[in-house]
């Protein structure tokens, strides 16, 4: 699997998540799933996948949005983890809404962009480090460490 086909294969699963968060209940529910999914997502972007772009002509703006749009789910996401209620819910759709447009816009701006590039790295060595990299950082969340940069 190449790195976009992998990168949008998490870009669906967040959206299943988020459908699936129907009410406050499901919100709270689901909150934790979608936090770790984002945070390994968001954290396999800036570390290997943007760097091997972000100096290319065409992209080096769009990899700084998209890292700016990082940055705020993230704050998102650490001021929900101690709320309740209406604040948590109204963030909660805020969150949907703002990880929905940082998709569209990778998706649809980003995405394209990398394919088209003639002399870019490939697609299928990144995917390949991203899946590998993916899956150490779960276990090492699961187990409380931190991802080593390698």
């Amino acid at each position: 699997m190449d790195a976009l086909e992998l990168l949008k294969k998490d870009h669906d699963l967040v959206r299943e998540f988020f459908a699936d968060a129907n009410t406050y209940d499901d919100m709270k529910r689901l909150f934790d799933t979608i936090r770790a999914e984002l945070e390994a997502h968001t954290t396999l972007e800036e570390t290997r996948f943007y760097p091997r772009f972000q100096n290319r002509k065409f992209l080096k703006d769009l990899v700084q949005d998209a890292k700016e749009q990082h940055r705020l789910v993230k704050d998102l996401l650490r001021d929900m983890q101690s709320q309740e209620g209406q604040e948590f819910e109204k963030n909660f759709q805020t969150l949907k809404a703002e990880v929905q447009l940082h998709i569209t816009f990778e998706e649809s701006e980003i995405f394209p962009q990398v394919q088209s590039l003639t002399d870019g790295p490939d697609l299928g060595e990144i995917g390949e480090q991203l899946a590998t990299d993916k899956m150490e950082y779960q276990l090492a969340r699961k187990s409380g460490d931190s991802v080593q940069q390698r």
